[in-house]
């Protein structure tokens, strides 16, 4: 019984070829169900976002799993498996649960430290178990890794650095101890970064949330908060006196406000290149080059931070080691595998002096389909017995179905509920 993970990400895998790999919510069931079904699998939860479309399995046979997920994944898709496997990854083991709790607290997405993925990665587990694909090995990597993750969250605060320059702009008023209470905000601009600054100033309290830009209906999409106005270009000096913060982030070349045309204890941020605010020694004010400077010391504290957690990654991995330990049931697994094995190996060696003149070919098909057959009456014991792992009497009653399939190990836990 082992972790196996098959995947793309935005890391190997070109735009182009990833949107096309995209499970859609509506076939999400559908496809879990599909994958339980492939041989060799005996848990999984598929994750698919738009940075990542990752199996995750428990599977009784490596090989036989990678085969069998590999060719999954270019059916679910109608694609020729050759096409996808240059971008596949594949993780073994615990190679497989360092990668999820990599995944989960951000050091795997293109934003190094975003939460986003952490919710993702909760509903997809909840939707795998409401499907009936996990057991208790998923359900623990489940439950281990979101704790894993909201612990790191809480601890390091890893997303709380800004890693744009209208969030850091946003956040220096929280460093300054601004009062937002009755106090009114002035947007200057409304391209991606003037948006932006508008989406963080909606967070926060407010009063008045003033937007102006040559275009006034790009400010209709805001207008449902009922904050938010909309002003034209030629009100820009009336707007301008009536903020206690300005926000300009609109190109025009030239200075189109001055320290006259502003509130003496106004705070001033000039997001635009060239400047758009001219400075003045009694004007508070932030430029691109103070934020810039801001951003690069978020960003190596977001890089040092990352450090230390996959520190704590290393650590983690120990617990599930333990964990594993505990269920006790892995090498039962083993046990009942190589019975299995073996008597089909011995049936084998009896076919071919029954059969002298087969050819090695012809054995080596009856060999594969013996094997599959040998998988297929398996899976359900290991199934039944990775479940009975847990519980109040999972001991007594892994060691009973081990005494009836004949394992060493069953036999002995029963000699020692006796004793």
């Amino acid at each position: 019984m082992y972790l196996l993970y098959v995947g793309l990400t935005h890391k190997e895998t070109p735009l182009a070829v990833l949107e096309k790999l995209h499970f859609s919510e509506e076939h999400m069931e559908e496809s879990l169900k599909r994958l339980y079904r492939e041989k060799s699998v005996l848990e999984d939860v598929i994750v698919s976002t738009c940075n990542r479309t990752e199996l995750y399995l428990v599977v009784d046979q490596l090989h036989t799993g990678r085969y069998y997920a590999k060719h999954f994944l270019a059916d679910c898709f109608g694609v020729a498996t050759e096409a996808i496997e240059p971008y596949l990854v594949f993780k073994e083991k615990e190679e497989v649960l360092r990668h999820l709790l990599r995944v989960s607290i951000g050091l795997e997405s293109k934003i190094l430290g975003e939460t986003q993925i952490l919710g993702q990665l909760k509903q997809a587990f909840q939707r795998a178990k409401e499907a009936g694909t996990t057991g208790i090995v998923l359900n623990e990597v489940s439950r281990q890794v979101l704790t894993f993750a909201k612990r790191m969250h809480d601890e390091y605060r890893i997303n709380a650095r800004p890693i744009s320059i209208s969030l850091t702009a946003m956040q220096q008023l929280d460093i300054l101890g601004f009062d937002y209470e009755n106090k009114t905000i002035a947007i200057i601009g409304l391209g991606e970064i003037g948006q932006l600054v508008t989406k963080y100033a909606l967070q926060k309290p407010f009063s008045s949330i003033l937007l102006l830009n040559r275009t006034v209906e790009k400010a209709h999409p805001f207008l449902q908060d009922s904050r938010v106005s909309a002003h034209s270009w030629e009100e820009l000096e009336e707007i301008a006196q009536q903020a206690d913060v300005v926000f300009s982030a609109v190109k025009t070349g030239e200075y189109i406000l001055f320290p006259s045309m502003l509130k003496p204890d106004v705070i001033a941020f000039d997001l635009c290149l060239p400047r758009t605010i001219h400075p003045s020694s009694d004007l508070q004010l932030y430029t691109i080059e103070n934020l810039t400077n801001q951003l690069e010391i978020y960003r190596a504290e977001r890089e040092e931070i990352a450090v230390k957690i996959a520190a704590e990654v290393e650590t983690e991995l120990l617990k599930f080691d333990e964990w594993k330990q505990q269920l006790g049931i892995v090498p039962l697994i083993r046990e009942l595998r190589e019975r299995a094995l073996e008597a089909q190996a011995s049936s084998l060696e009896s076919l071919k002096r029954k059969l002298p003149d087969m050819t090695p070919r012809e054995e080596k098909q009856i060999s594969k389909h013996m094997k599959s057959v040998v998988n297929q009456i398996l899976k359900e014991p290991i199934l039944q017995l990775k479940e009975m792992s847990i519980g109040e009497n999972s001991h007594y009653d892994i060691a009973l179905i081990c005494k009836i399939f004949g394992l060493e190990q069953g036999k002995k836990g029963l000699e020692d509920d006796h004793h």
